[in-house]
């Protein structure tokens, strides 16, 4: 298994190549949900709780320099892993188990397991995300692929809904779509500027990469929070306040086109920090009668010359049989625009993961498009932020 240069374990904590610890001492791991099924790899973590308007100094902060191309950091499945994905597979495919409903005691994985627990750890307590190389997609159909892929991530989380089209599990490929405003992106090969998603975590498997472009780039939240603070502290008000989101075309028709409450950029949720941010869909609210100040404006496009910067990115390319799992409470990603050939059609697959386990809660897309399917709303959070308006 390759990890990352100059990182490791010790003692339960995660030791960051500066020196820096983590405090994830773990807990008993909880091995059940409220209903009974196996939560996988899953574990509360004692996280050190933060106070809002410091610098945040823990192992969520890195900067593009941590993260070489020589993809030293990327865990790898290996051949004995990769066997024991094609047996729970072909067992879970003969049962005729529906993927989105896959359980970990659907997917019993062992030797997988113990990758499958150090990855976790980085996406909840470390950076917050990994990559995983060497999951098999070469002689398996589609639906074998998709099957294994679901039973794999099931033990990082529960396969949640993705949009009001009813899709779980959802194919990220040019279809021609225009990304506007009532279209989000992933059925086109626009660039996409860096933003949050609705869950947990955000999964993509990779089945096929374009002929040109297509760089997934990651830049660490915290650290974009302390470079804000550091330099425009005047402007951290404003983020932390939050703005209104438009709903697109992911809303009951009775529903207002705008959320009646703001969602805070930056917040602090039981004491852990946690990002919400969709450029797009806040400015989108203009047009729907929503002032945005100058202030608010200024501290958005500050934001946004932020996540610019070379030095805080993390560009990767995803390769066939290559998942990447990104926290969306700390990390914001973008992809570059691409370009496909009849010879190399980007395809990849995405899951949310919803994580029961999770110490780290907030409010993001999922309340904005799909309320009755967010943790944070079901907990009476959404309540607490509209009474705030």
């Amino acid at each position: 298994m390759s990890k990352a240069a100059g990182r490791s374990w010790r003692s339960g904590n995660r030791i960051s190549p500066d020196g820096r610890t983590c405090h994830i001492v773990a807990r008993v791991a909880v091995t059940s949900d409220a209903e009974g099924r196996s939560m996988g790899v899953q574990q509360k973590y004692d996280l050190p709780r933060l106070q809002p308007g410091k610098l945040i100094k823990d192992a969520t902060v890195w900067t593009g320099a941590d993260y070489p191309d020589d993809r030293s950091w990327v865990f790898a499945l290996d051949a004995e892993m990769r066997g024991e994905i094609d047996r729970c597979m072909r067992i879970a495919m003969a049962r005729g188990i529906d993927p989105k409903d896959i359980t970990p005691e659907d997917f019993p994985l062992e030797r997988t397991a113990e990758v499958l627990t150090e990855l976790y750890r980085d996406v909840e307590c470390g950076p917050g995300f990994a990559m995983l190389s060497g999951f098999p997609v070469d002689g398996w159909s589609e639906e074998e692929i998709t099957l294994a892929y679901c039973g794999l991530c099931a033990h990082l989380g529960r396969i949640t809904l993705q949009n009001r089209e009813g899709e779980f599990i959802l194919e990220v490929t040019d279809k021609g779509k225009k990304y506007d405003q009532q279209m989000r992106g992933y059925h086109s090969n626009a660039h996409l500027g860096y933003h949050t998603d609705g869950t947990n975590t955000v999964t993509l498997l990779c089945l096929e990469t374009a002929e040109e472009g297509g760089l997934s780039r990651l830049v660490s939240g915290p650290a974009v929070y302390n470079e804000i603070l550091r330099t425009r502290p005047e402007l951290i008000d404003a983020l932390h306040r939050g703005f209104f989101h438009h709903r697109r075309n992911q809303r009951e028709p009775e529903d207002p086109p705008v959320t009646p409450y703001r969602t805070p950029v930056f917040g602090f949720y039981n004491g852990l920090f946690h990002m919400a941010y969709a450029g797009p869909s806040i400015f989108y609210c203009e047009e729907e009668g929503v002032e945005i100040t100058p202030h608010e404006k200024a501290a958005l496009g500050y934001l946004e010359d932020v996540t610019q910067r070379p030095d805080l990115c993390a560009a990767m390319e995803l390769r066939k049989g290559d998942i990447q799992f990104v926290n969306n409470f700390l990390i914001l990603h973008s992809r570059t625009g691409y370009r496909d050939s009849p010879e190399h059609t980007r395809k990849l697959l995405r899951l949310w993961l919803d994580d029961e386990n999770s110490r780290r809660i907030g409010p993001g897309k999922m309340d904005w498009y799909l309320p009755e399917h967010s943790r944070f709303t079901r907990m009476g959070g959404i309540e607490t932020l509209a009474a705030a308006e």
